[in-house]
């Protein structure tokens, strides 16, 4: 009887002991996962890069692998083909990406909280007459269509009784050029070319950081199938985020250099151009997907709605 005792014992423990190996194995395969993530040479990206570099990916459990490129074409086509896992990019992508059948998710909210995070503006010529919003009437405009910069635009000058017609410039470089050359009238551009522009007699008539409401919004994006497999990841990395963004906002002139060389600061104005306060990951809120969504639409971009809850994922649930 006792040896009977003995032997259900042993049982129980080495049952015990195989139960307990799997919950090990999970979590030391959780920490190995690898995100692959891709960034543009833009000052969204300086968290991701300082992370790396500072170590709080490995410190919270995961890898990251930060894939560059130098286009939001390059870096869609890698998104598309899942060679990368995760992205910054801007809503109105996100949308024309589920659009096309394509499960990405943006998981939290990167830069413009605030209007004061706003990157884009409209400038005029140099030698142009134009110097507030209303010399814009019947003007020319250049801009790359179907995507965040035509989006600002029309934003922007909606509030305004006036009439633009819209010039296609798609390469940035070249939509800066004709600006400056005054072959253009007017020119929508990004941050830190729009400063560039104004240092080099371009006139600032208006932009996304002058509003009082935040326009334009940049977000963290994952692959649908990557945050089923990867959830845990997923929330580990906004940890890592968290914690990095705050350690940026309480030094910023210690990670200045890398954000100047990150962001493309041109030489010009690299000593007084503003390093960006970064918030805290956050979910996207409703009424700025909103904005995007009924734009796409309007535009005929999209052919039917694409709910809310489909895109923007809480990982807090």
């Amino acid at each position: 009887m006792k040896f009977r005792l003995l032997s259900v014992v042993l049982i129980a423990i080495l049952l015990f002991g195989c139960a307990e190996k799997p919950t090990e194995k999970t979590i030391e395969s959780a920490k190995n996962v690898t995100i692959r993530f891709g960034i543009l040479p833009i000052e969204d990206a300086l968290p991701i890069v300082v992370a790396e570099q500072e170590g709080l990916f490995k410190k919270h459990g995961i890898n990251v692998e930060i894939v560059k490129f130098n286009s939001a074409l390059e870096r869609d086509s890698a998104l598309m083909a899942k060679e990368v896992d995760a992205v910054i990019t801007d809503p109105l992508a996100i949308i024309l990406l589920r659009s096309k059948g394509y499960d990405i998710r943006i998981v939290s909210l990167c830069l413009g909280k605030t209007p004061q995070e706003g990157v884009f503006a409209i400038l005029a010529s140099p030698n142009s007459s134009i110097n507030d919003v209303e010399d814009l009437n019947g003007k020319k405009i250049a801009i790359s269509s179907n995507t965040i910069v035509e989006f600002v635009t029309d934003m922007l000058l909606s509030r305004y009784n006036i009439s633009y017609e819209k010039v296609e410039v798609k390469k940035i470089p070249l939509r800066l050029r004709m600006l400056l050359d005054n072959k253009i009238d007017a020119a929508t551009l990004p941050e830190p070319l729009a400063s560039y522009a104004v240092s080099k007699g371009a006139k600032l008539i208006i932009s996304d950081a002058m509003v009082n409401e935040s326009i334009t919004q940049t977000v963290i994006a994952f692959r649908g199938d990557f945050i089923g497999e990867h959830e845990d990841a997923v929330r580990k990395f906004l940890e890592s985020y968290a914690e990095v963004v705050e350690m940026i906002n309480n030094n910023p002139q210690k990670y200045r250099s890398l954000f100047v060389e990150i962001a493309r600061v041109p030489k010009d104005i690299a000593d007084s151009y503003p390093m960006p306060k970064y918030p805290k990951p956050e979910k996207f809120p409703k009424e700025f997907y909103e904005r995007y969504l009924n734009w796409a639409l309007q535009k005929g971009l999209i052919e039917k709605e694409i709910p809310y809850s489909e895109v923007v994922y809480d990982i807090s649930q």
